[in-house]
């Protein structure tokens, strides 16, 4: 069974870049907000709606996701330069 391959053009990717990059950035940040709240949570024994552990794996879970983004931001940059180095070139 073959799987299905990526639909979407390099334009595409390129012009995607920016928005992948910012999500990447809010990701980031949710991720380091959630893992200070798991902290204060911890050192001041409340639960701030959740336990330590949840804030901790949210934490993980937005970071991870914020660097997928920045890959994919990584990818149009390098796409970016091919098309540009190659046009140089000609």
């Amino acid at each position: 069974m073959r799987l299905r391959k990526c639909a979407m053009k390099r334009e595409e990717i390129v012009n995607s870049g920016g928005a992948h990059c910012d999500g990447g950035f809010v990701f980031w940040v949710l991720g380091l907000t959630f893992a200070t709240l798991g902290v204060a949570s911890d050192a001041m024994n409340i639960s701030l709606v959740l336990e330590s552990t949840s804030w901790l794996l949210l934490s993980i879970v937005f970071c991870l996701s914020g660097i997928a983004s920045w890959m994919a931001w990584m990818l149009a940059v390098h796409l970016d330069a091919i098309k540009g180095k190659s046009k140089k070139g000609e």
